[in-house]
């Protein structure tokens, strides 16, 4: 009886020896998975760290110079350039009216990874004024604004669609439904229709600046020339 209750005792030592290695290993592995994870997270934040650190002012402005014209008459232009507010803030791009030295206005700011249509470009270019122009993406009208040189003022904005040179005239729509053509010249803006109503116009106002131009200006009227999907075309005259 005596040797069976020492076996039972020895038996039941060696499970709990056996129990207590296994949770001891247990508890080691899962300690050293822990610590490999932690590892890891770490390093893949070092490395997203280092990768953010490749990008700087130096490189964008040779891997990612602006894309449009910058030169605007009469000694103005645009200054394009990458900036830091402070050493702890990310890359940013900026738009500045200058003329020699002076800055005018800064006409727009932006993360340095966004399309420079997106921050803007010169979309038409007059004596006193020039078309500031945003475009973002397909199936979007170009969206501008129109500014006084001298100081920055905005003096219209809506959609461009055409400009004119000599004389000096601005083709644009105001909001989505009204076409309209501003005589710079004489400071005054013709309302020419609405776009839906039209039995000419038959495209999207994202489309407005490819079927309509301004084909011919004298001191007393304006043609427009009108393209619809059919390719037919007609031309409408308004008096300036």
């Amino acid at each position: 009886m005596k040797h069976i209750i020492l076996k039972f005792f020895t038996l039941s030592f060696i499970c709990i020896l056996i129990l207590s290695c296994y949770k001891k290993s247990d508890k080691v592995e899962k300690q050293t998975y822990t610590k490999k994870l932690k590892d890891t997270s770490q390093l893949k934040v070092k490395n997203v760290v280092r990768e953010e650190d490749t990008i700087s002012i130096e490189y964008l402005n040779k891997s990612n110079s602006y894309d449009y014209e910058t030169k605007l008459s009469n000694g103005y232009n645009l200054e394009f350039k990458y900036f830091k507010k402070n050493s702890n803030s990310y890359i940013e791009m900026c738009l500045n009216l200058r003329k020699d030295d002076v800055i005018i206005d800064t006409l727009n700011i932006m993360g340095y990874g966004a399309p420079h249509k997106n921050l803007g470009y010169i979309g038409a270019d007059f004596n006193e004024y020039f078309a500031f122009v945003n475009s973002f993406g397909s199936g979007n009208p170009h969206e501008f604004k129109l500014i006084r040189k001298s100081n920055g003022e905005v003096i219209k904005s809506g959609f461009i669609v055409d400009n004119f040179k000599n004389p000096e005239l601005l083709l644009y729509s105001k909001g989505y439904d009204s076409l309209m053509l501003y005589d710079i010249e004489k400071d005054r803006d013709h309302y020419i229709e609405k776009i839906s109503k039209s039995k000419e116009i038959d495209c999207m106002v994202s489309e407005l600046n490819q079927f309509l131009k301004i084909k011919k200006a004298t001191k007393d009227y304006v043609i427009v020339e009108i393209e619809n999907r059919e390719n037919k075309k007609i031309t409408k005259k308004y008096s300036r």
